[in-house]
């Protein structure tokens, strides 16, 4: 990430989400929220509960007067431009998506506001002309996600003091892919390292990932990318990850409840309640080009002690003291 980058990420971090002229909730109207997910339902159900609990606070629930339809593609992004249409031909208020399924909503309307309930970096995937003054219909929630694998190549640097290769599943689809990359090769190198890139688009891709893993053997696994196709996978990279005894980092809490060692990343639950004040304002009438992305703020790092010890590492004491929570 550039330096200007990151000075506008800190910056958005601390405005103000205020826009002049905002209208009032109109009473006996009813509101149209429409969500895509790339990952099946079980998956996302407490993100999405995260965010209609935090719409519900500012006023807008379902059977009152909102209408939130939603659409699941169950790993299949093939289904998600599909699906979209079917959303917008509903004729909502506003969309609502993690970045990927904003890139899709953004290039089907310059209309209908959208709010990026998790996104990677959304100047990076041109969903907004900079972080302060989104200046189009997207607004909503960032995160510092190749800064956050960068330091999860840090800690696992802590667990395997003698790390000489990290490997990366990354997506494809991820418009920041390519500096999650040079993010992890940078931190890497310090460490005497090197970085391996492999880019999977689909469940066969990562199957044959770990084929040629299995072949590599490196030392450390970073299996996020900040992707919702990886995360809908989890359960299969751990499984493999454990089958071949290379330990495996996310970015999410479901990572290390599926199986992998530990994760650390922003508070995803928080984003994705928070990412309801941007609909509420929009709702509420303002303009979703004068609201400026907001930056997560809040980390977590969890760790799964039941996955260290089927690998045989132990959890050092630098880790345990910052964890939030331990597995076990």
């Amino acid at each position: 990430m550039s330096p200007i980058r990151r000075r506008q990420f800190l910056l958005s971090a601390g405005a103000v989400l205020l826009a002049p002229g905002a209208r009032a909730q109109q009473p006996g109207r009813t509101y149209r929220i429409g969500m895509a997910w790339i990952a099946d339902a079980a998956t996302v159900r407490s993100y999405q509960d995260a965010f209609l609990a935090g719409l519900r606070e500012l006023g807008f629930a379902q059977g009152r007067n909102l209408v939130f339809d939603v659409r699941n593609c169950d790993g299949d992004q093939s289904k998600l431009p599909g699906f979209i249409d079917e959303l917008i031909a509903l004729k909502p208020d506003l969309l609502a998506g993690i970045e990927q399924v904003a890139q899709v909503m953004h290039r089907k309307t310059s209309r209908i506001p959208i709010v990026l309930t998790f996104s990677n970096d959304p100047v990076a995937a041109g969903l907004v002309k900079n972080l302060a003054r989104p200046g189009t219909n997207v607004t909503g929630m960032a995160a510092l996600s190749p800064l956050i694998m960068a330091k999860q190549a840090e800690m696992m640097a802590e667990f395997r003091p003698r790390l000489r290769t990290i490997a990366i599943l990354l997506d494809p689809g991820v418009p920041a892919a390519a500096e999650f990359e040079r993010e992890v090769q940078a931190t890497a190198l310090v460490k005497g390292a090197r970085a391996v890139a492999y880019y999977v688009k689909d469940k066969a891709a990562l199957e044959q990932a770990f084929v040629e893993l299995e072949r590599s053997r490196p030392d450390a696994l970073l299996g996020s990318g900040g992707s919702g196709m990886l995360y809908g996978f989890r359960r299969l990279i751990a499984e493999n990850s454990l089958r071949l005894r290379i330990p495996v980092s996310g970015g999410l809490p479901g990572h290390p409840e599926a199986g992998f060692l530990f994760s650390y990343g922003v508070k995803s639950h928080d984003m994705f309640h928070r990412a309801a004040s941007h609909e509420a304002r929009i709702l509420n009438g303002a303009n979703p080009a004068d609201l400026p992305v907001e930056q997560a703020s809040k980390f977590e790092l969890v760790v799964n002690l039941t996955t260290a010890k089927a690998l045989g590492l132990t959890i050092p004491p630098s880790i345990l003291l910052r964890a939030d929570r331990v597995i076990e």
